[in-house]
């Protein structure tokens, strides 16, 4: 954990966040010596397969008429967009 003072903090703070977030690193807060705060990455939720069921069986579903727009504007995307080299190639 590394330790950063409240005005590095206040000063770096999207910074540390993204740290927290992207990097996976923790901080403690010090000033005047004391340690006033962590920041840690979030815990993020995990599903069991039966909660993760119930969540697929309740989403929302497209009508027929978005369904088959929808079709067409993805077929359009990848139409448009060229396909990236294999980086083996």
């Amino acid at each position: 954990m590394t330790r950063i003072t409240a005005t590095e903090a206040a000063r770096n703070f999207s910074d540390i966040l993204n740290r927290a977030q992207y990097r996976g690193e923790s901080f403690e807060v010090v000033r005047g010596g004391e340690v006033l705060a962590r920041i840690v990455p979030a815990q993020r939720k995990r599903v069991t397969v039966g909660e993760f069921r119930e969540l697929w069986a309740g989403r929302k579903r497209l009508d027929p008429e978005d369904a088959i727009q929808f079709e067409k504007d993805f077929a359009e995307i990848r139409a448009s967009a060229p396909a990236a080299p294999y980086k083996w190639d």
